[in-house]
């Protein structure tokens, strides 16, 4: 794709020194009335004119050479903003201090996540390269049903909406990558830019992006799991419907014991052991969603299984999953220090792969 710019406005010629923070030693060319130059700087960028690895332009434009354009909700930053950058990643990079930086009112069902197949409508002269590409990687393909989609709302029960060439968005977000040599723009709603990086990360060939923009500017919640839930477990489609994004993995102190529910599928009781007693450090995941996205969800929590604050290797007390403890009187697995490595080991009958 490509992207243009004129000199940052306070760039006088001279080198910017290099200062510590996400952005350290990043060469970033603001337009001018572009916002977002002062939490550049103090992130470490270094505001420059000219050979710049990402640029800020107001609105969109066209003129020197990246690989990848990201154009936010206009109203995350106030006004239409597009980053280009030599790569997705930066450019989430830099959206993410820029977002940061200027509070806004992001919609209490966020999605922070593509969903595990989402729906996506192709212009029909969209390269079968691209379809191929979304298709193997678990979305559902369809023909875009309309010529102007790129100026509409999305079709209902449509995902994103994918075009050959750069396309702007005219109501929601979008982000254009190279793909071969050619770039391909994908269209989301207002507010699902995480969904419109993910499935165009999948189109790149990029790694997957594991901490999209959004999550460093909206108010995501923490939930941490230990059983179905994990990620390719039975239950995880509960979270991932919701909008969750996968967030890596935790151990809790030791201070836990896990005992096997005999439900269907079978799911661990978690319960914190009294200070006397002896305890084991259980391995679990962490999952960021939207606070209303954690309210569905625990509304939709079957008994006994409760939610609770669960302390963490690190010191920290986060969100996790736990237990009625009069519930919990099922085999104690304990000593294989989490669920998958139960499951392993065969002590958690009639449970697949987690």
């Amino acid at each position: 794709m490509t992207a243009g710019i004129g000199r940052t406005p306070d760039a006088d010629g001279a080198a910017e020194p290099d200062h510590p923070g996400p952005l350290a030693g990043v060469r970033v060319a603001v337009q001018a009335g572009a916002p977002g130059a002062d939490a550049l700087r103090a992130a470490g960028a270094r505001l420059s004119g000219d050979d710049a690895d990402a640029w800020v332009m107001t609105g969109t434009a066209a003129g020197a050479s990246a690989a990848a354009g990201v154009t936010p909700t206009a109203a995350v930053l106030g006004a239409p903003v597009t980053v280009a950058a030599t790569d997705l990643d930066l450019g989430n990079r830099v959206l993410a201090i820029l977002a940061a930086h200027r509070p806004a009112a992001w919609p209490a069902d966020l999605r922070l996540a593509a969903p595990a197949q989402p729906v996506v409508a192709a212009d029909p002269s969209v390269p079968s390269a691209v379809t191929s590409t979304l298709a193997a990687a678990g979305a559902l393909v369809v023909a875009l049903p309309r010529a102007d989609a790129g100026t509409a709302p999305l079709p209902d029960g449509v995902d994103v909406v994918v075009f050959p060439g750069c396309r702007a968005p005219a109501h929601g977000c979008a982000v254009t990558v190279d793909v071969g040599s050619s770039p391909v723009s994908v269209l989301a709603r207002a507010f699902d830019d995480a969904v419109a990086l993910d499935i165009a990360a999948t189109l790149s060939g990029a790694p997957a992006i594991d901490r999209v923009w959004p999550v460093s500017a909206a108010d995501a919640v923490e939930l941490v799991v230990f059983g179905a839930h994990l990620r390719g477990g039975a239950l995880a489609y509960q979270l991932t419907e919701l909008g969750a994004r996968w967030a890596g993995e935790v151990t809790t102190t030791a201070r836990y014991r896990m005992t096997v529910l005999p439900t269907d599928p079978p799911k661990p009781a978690i319960n914190r052991v009294p200070d006397n007693a002896p305890g084991t450090a259980l391995y679990g995941q962490s999952w960021l969603m939207s606070a209303a996205a954690l309210g569905r969800f625990l509304a939709a929590l079957p008994p006994p299984m409760q939610l609770g604050k669960v302390e963490i290797a690190d010191g920290s007390w986060r969100t996790g999953f736990g237990c009625d403890a009069a519930a919990a009187t099922g085999v104690d697995i304990s000593a294989h220090g989490g669920w998958p490595a139960a499951i392993a080991a065969g002590a958690v009958r009639g449970a697949g792969r987690p």
